[in-house]
């Protein structure tokens, strides 16, 4: 690619990184008139459209650029293929992904690349054995890559293969944050909860985010720990206010501990973030109700109802 190209797409990138983000699309705009009989470059700016989330743009200049081109180095169409496959990917298009990587595979082409596209689309597809099968091909070719060994790992936990995913987890990095999360949330799915909640701790050592407050929040829930269970989901709902799950977890703990009042406000709250879950509604017309709070009871019976309505009409 010619450098003064390379140099143009990369200044405009920077501008908008930089919030002058009208200057940085016009001069990608530019590039794109100018250099439109330059396949490299279309293709260089192809991947910058993409990554700026402006995928129809990028689809339609990758189309254009080996419609225009059909003589094109194999490397380059391929190139252009593998990209027009992730974009398809990220728009759940799998017939259109599958189409452009096989076409890719039959041509004899065997990158990682390759490899870890066709992993994504089975593994979108739920089809987990199947993304096992490419990702172990893409860990042939790079034994050492822990984003692989870490990806493949999460992927056997999903097929039952625990201890194997455990091994490769470990390979990737002991005490990782994802390994952490991934191991915490297997050990709970088989109902080793005083384990989960020792991982989940370990977790929170590392990072304080909602979600790691959560999974610490319900395994505390779930050992008796009702006053550390408290704590930590009221420190989630000070980071994030709109972390819808927090609400009836709060509700089960401030029921386990005879808060019925807090738990009725956690299901309003739960209710007023859009929580539709007609079950949790129902929950908190059972407890206005006991506590002799008719009115309020009354009112969200007649929320329950339009819901319930709009969802049999769906």
């Amino acid at each position: 690619m010619p450098k003064k190209w390379l140099y143009v797409i990369d200044e405009a990138i920077k501008r908008i990184e930089n919030d002058e983000v009208e200057l940085g699309l016009t001069a990608l705009q530019k590039v794109q008139e100018h250099g439109k009989d330059l396949p490299d470059v279309m293709m260089y700016l192809a991947e910058v459209w993409y990554r700026l989330g402006h995928l129809d743009e990028a689809v339609r200049l990758l189309n254009d650029v080996m419609e225009k081109n059909p003589d094109m180095e194999p490397a380059l169409r391929r190139e252009c293929q593998l990209l027009l496959a992730e974009i398809a990917l990220d728009s759940s298009d799998f017939e259109t992904a599958q189409h452009l990587l096989y076409e890719c595979k039959e041509s004899g082409f065997e990158g990682i690349q390759l490899d870890l596209l066709l992993a994504d689309l089975y593994a979108l597809q739920d089809l987990d054995e199947v993304a096992v099968k490419y990702l172990e091909q893409a860990r042939q070719k790079e034994p050492d890559n822990q984003d692989i060994m870490a990806a493949l790992g999460n992927l056997y936990f999903r097929i039952g293969e625990d201890e194997k995913a455990m091994q490769l987890l470990e390979l990737a990095g002991a005490e990782s944050l994802d390994l952490l999360l991934t191991k915490g949330r297997s050990l709970a799915q088989n109902g080793q909860f005083e384990q989960a909640y020792q991982v989940f701790r370990q977790a929170l050592v590392l990072d304080g985010s909602p979600e790691v407050l959560f999974g610490s929040a319900m395994m505390a829930f779930h050992v008796g720990r009702l006053e550390e269970a408290v704590e930590l989901v009221k420190n989630l709902q000070a980071i994030d206010e709109e972390y819808v799950a927090s609400y009836p977890l709060a509700a089960d703990i401030y029921l386990s501990l005879g808060k019925t009042e807090e738990a009725i406000d956690s299901l309003k709250q739960y209710v007023s973030l859009s929580g539709f879950d007609l079950d949790q509604i129902r929950r908190l017309i059972a407890l206005l109700t006991q506590s002799g709070r008719y009115d309020e009871a009354k009112e969200y019976q007649q929320l329950h109802d339009s819901w319930n309505e709009e969802s049999d009409e769906e």
